[in-house]
């Protein structure tokens, strides 16, 4: 078996169970952002015109990931009422064209 990282969820419920909870909620945010940025570093840069084919991976992904592992969904839908996200910032870059 592949060796995996320890879970932030795990570690921040162990944290909530010890009273730590502001602890735990740094860890969260940590977890939130350690992701976060990987996704986007994998992906960037992207053309704008294939926008909407990230958005069709990245949904099929969370779908699979959903069906995959039990509790996922729950856990994503009662995160998501209490998250506040930030705006992706895009920077388009434009190369030149090879035209003389």
């Amino acid at each position: 078996m592949k060796n995996r990282m320890q879970s932030f969820v795990t570690r921040g419920n162990n944290l909530v169970q010890n009273g730590k909870t502001e602890s735990a909620m740094k860890l969260m945010a940590s977890g939130f952002d350690y992701y976060s940025r990987r996704i986007i570093k994998a992906v960037t840069p992207y053309a704008t015109a294939d926008a909407g084919m990230l958005v069709i991976v990245f949904r099929h992904l969370a779908d699979q990931i959903e069906q995959k592992n039990q509790g996922a969904k729950e856990f994503a839908e009662g995160m998501a009422k209490c998250l506040i996200f930030p705006e992706l910032e895009e920077i388009e870059k434009l190369e030149k064209s090879n035209r003389h």
